[in-house]
């Protein structure tokens, strides 16, 4: 399966994903400045510099597909009626799609959908509009009420869907979503986000999404890395390690499993850095990996800390195990059998500054 990768601009990643071009799909990156419509961070506050950067190091992938991530969760109401804003950010996609080609925007935020859309600027019928992972498009019902929204809208239909991360562990339901979806348009891509590595069915995540949101307004400080340290997703796995492996991660060897249902990958973790990002592709396009598989995930980087989780160890079973279980884990043993057969604690160690460059 080919991947879907973030974008950096960064001239040796670049080099790196121009190198891997026969197995990328498509690669996506926020905007690098303007109102923050990204859910993680922008590249840069300068939007000449950052976009001269985008472009120049985009020069060897014009034949891969280009997104505009735009998938937080709102933002500031008077936003959606702002025409000189939006049609500043349309301004911006233009110009980037002029010099290297955009394909789509990725968003969550339909408000938004619908007040890019009503600036009736030139570029939106060239636009896809991709539902990102933050909908949490669980079943049919949820993608098909998307697509009667866009029915109302002048963008394009999605070309790739990638459905609510849960759904990885669940390949009944997985395969009855992705034969609606084909039956509606058989050229519409299914891809998998493999390796957010947060809670099975997260609880904190409404919550946390909206956090992400509200701070990125510039009307409160960040503060969701205290938060899930002290109360959230990183304290459970504290009290909780062996839980991480509900997580619906995808393993590099397991990808087979997966062929018939899904057409595409799709990695996450553009905020931790280059390096982290070559080693996930480089598992992903061999289909193995003989390491930590923390270092494999985007979100549990506190845990990756405390834990070596050996990856070969969790063994060839693993994922029919973690597949055919009820979830049901309060009489059950066998995630804590398996971590504790798999992993170890780590010594205390101070990564060095590069580690994340």
């Amino acid at each position: 399966m080919k991947l879907s990768v973030p974008f950096i601009a960064d001239l040796d990643y670049a080099r790196f994903l121009a190198g891997h071009r026969s197995r990328i799909s498509s690669i996506y990156f926020p905007l690098p400045s303007g109102p923050v419509t990204d859910a993680r961070v922008r590249l840069s506050d300068d939007l000449v510099s950052g976009t001269r950067k985008i472009c120049a190091n985009l020069s060897g992938l014009k034949a891969i597909d280009k997104y505009i991530i735009m998938n937080t969760r709102f933002i500031t109401p008077q936003v959606y009626t702002d025409h000189m804003i939006l049609s500043g950010i349309l301004n911006d996609i233009a110009h980037l799609d002029n010099a290297v080609g955009i394909k789509g925007i990725v968003l969550s935020d339909m408000y938004l959908l619908r007040a890019l859309d009503r600036t009736g600027h030139e570029i939106i019928p060239d636009l896809e509009a991709v539902p990102g992972i933050n909908a949490m498009l669980d079943s049919p019902e949820k993608i098909f009420a998307f697509f009667e929204l866009l029915d109302l809208c002048r963008f394009k239909f999605p070309a790739r869907i990638v459905p609510d991360r849960a759904l990885n562990r669940n390949p009944g339901r997985l395969a009855a979503l992705s034969k609606a979806v084909k039956d509606f348009n058989p050229d519409i891509r299914i891809e998998l986000l493999a390796n957010e590595g947060c809670m099975h069915q997260c609880p904190f995540k409404p919550s946390h999404d909206a956090h992400i949101a509200l701070s990125n307004t510039g009307l409160v400080k960040e503060n969701t890395f205290q938060m899930n340290q002290t109360i959230g997703c990183q304290d459970y796995f504290n009290l909780r390690p062996h839980g991480f492996l509900k997580s619906p991660f995808i393993r590099p060897e397991d990808i087979h499993h997966y062929q018939g249902i899904a057409d595409g990958i799709k990695l996450c973790g553009r905020t931790r850095g280059v390096r982290f990002l070559k080693r996930c592709i480089r598992a992903f396009i061999d289909g193995s990996f003989d390491g930590n598989l923390l270092d494999l995930m985007d979100t549990p980087e506190v845990l990756a800390r405390q834990y070596h989780i050996d990856n070969i160890r969790l063994g060839d079973q693993f994922f029919t195990t973690l597949t055919s279980c009820t979830k049901t884990c309060k009489p059950c043993r066998i995630c804590a059998e398996l971590f504790n057969r798999a992993s170890w604690k780590k010594e205390l160690t101070f990564e060095s500054y590069k580690e994340f460059q």
